[in-house]
């Protein structure tokens, strides 16, 4: 079925990890538009991109039937060598974190309608946000502490430098020392929070994760990632790889959660195969709706959002350096891998690119007509 949902995303300096704030409304439908009424053919699409970034690496990766099939991309749309370049994938690590959420409510270690009180050391006569609200944006903490309301507009002059210009990891150096006394500084209001994307929110819920298995949550991940997953190429960044200007961390990062990974094109495909499969089992508590935002035209699955009327989950990320897209239509058992090398500050007329192109190769590949081989021809 094509999507008529639109997609629009827009990028902000404080949703550096994430990259991008997801927002679906009216103004958007009028400027962007996902493949149903778009004439651009995907190869159209990825000419348009590639157009004049001498230095793009743009990795494409399709799956269908357990079928895949993935192509690279430079300047000017030329097919690169398939060389399996290792991407920072920004907040598509939170659909990382969502699934050890769910590993650890199938353990019974953790109930969504918990407060975080129950399991970080806060005081449990101050209202705090659920488990079940941190992962789906709607915990009321939204861009704190990176948002207008916190800091002047010379600090946020200074972050969006340090983030856009200089290409510099804002979220490092974040403990949980520290981001415990940030969550004791920001008391939310007793009530009902609406959905804001927050980057600080799924910190916090890896922060909690790592509480109740007493590790770090840089060794929590790697161990998930490696024996739960059973992924090789994915891993938690630390400043390497074969590309270049990677984000550093430090090994106690708390922001790992909300958008610290690298991957590779190969390893995201296998990721998105085990949700297609729902194996581990567990994985399947992420697909359910859990918020639905009607008049905005999506809904909320831990970590992942959700398109109400085709059902594909997807998610996108970003960082100082790169753009990533990861699409699932468990109907049609398809998913699609894009990553980049540029982010959106470079060419901002390409902020919406990679997603528009994400949702129409989705469309394409529900098709029975189309195959991993000839829908990237």
């Amino acid at each position: 079925m094509k999507s008529k949902i639109i997609v629009s995303t827009i990028t902000l300096v404080m949703f550096g990890v994430a990259g991008v704030a997801l927002l679906f409304n009216n103004s958007s439908k009028d400027r962007f538009e996902t493949s149903q009424n778009n004439d651009a053919s995907i190869s159209s699409m990825i000419e348009t991109y590639t157009k004049g970034k001498n230095d793009v690496k743009l990795t494409i990766g399709v799956l269908k039937s357990d079928k895949t099939n993935y192509k690279v991309f430079g300047a000017d749309s030329k097919e690169l060598e398939p060389v399996e370049y290792e991407y920072e994938i920004g907040s598509i690590s939170k659909t990382f974190t969502a699934a050890m959420l769910c590993k650890a409510i199938a353990d019974g270690q953790i109930n969504l309608d918990d407060s975080i009180s129950k399991y970080l050391p806060l005081d449990t006569d101050t209202f705090c946000p659920t488990i079940k609200s941190l992962a789906t944006h709607t915990s009321g903490y939204g861009e704190y502490p990176f948002d207008s309301s916190t800091l002047s507009k010379e600090e946020l002059e200074m972050i969006d430098s340090k983030f856009y210009e200089k290409r510099l990891n804002i979220y490092q150096g974040i403990s949980r020392e520290e981001m415990l006394d940030m969550i004791k500084s920001h008391v939310l209001k007793d009530k009902a929070y609406g959905w804001e994307y927050s980057n600080f929110g799924i910190a916090v819920l890896g922060t909690v994760l790592s509480e109740i298995y007493d590790t770090s949550f840089k060794l929590l991940a790697e161990d998930f990632i490696k024996n739960d997953l059973g992924l090789t190429e994915t891993r938690l960044g630390n400043g390497t790889g074969n590309l270049s200007n990677y984000w550093t961390w430090n090994d106690d990062d708390t922001y790992f959660a909300a958008g610290g990974m690298v991957s590779t094109v190969t390893d995201l495909l296998k990721y998105g195969r085990i949700h297609l499969n729902d194996s581990p089992g567990y994985l399947a508590l992420s697909h359910r709706t859990y918020q639905a935002f009607e008049n905005d035209g999506f809904s909320m699955g831990l970590g992942w959002i959700i398109d109400p009327e085709t059902g594909y989950l997807w998610h996108n990320g970003g960082t100082s350096s790169y753009k990533s897209f990861l699409g699932i239509d468990k109907e049609h058992k398809t998913a699609v891998v894009i990553l980049s090398n540029y982010p959106s500050k470079d060419d901002e007329k390409d902020e919406d690119a990679l997603d528009i192109l994400g949702y129409a190769l989705l469309d394409s590949l529900s098709n029975s007509d189309s195959d991993v081989f000839n829908v990237l021809e």
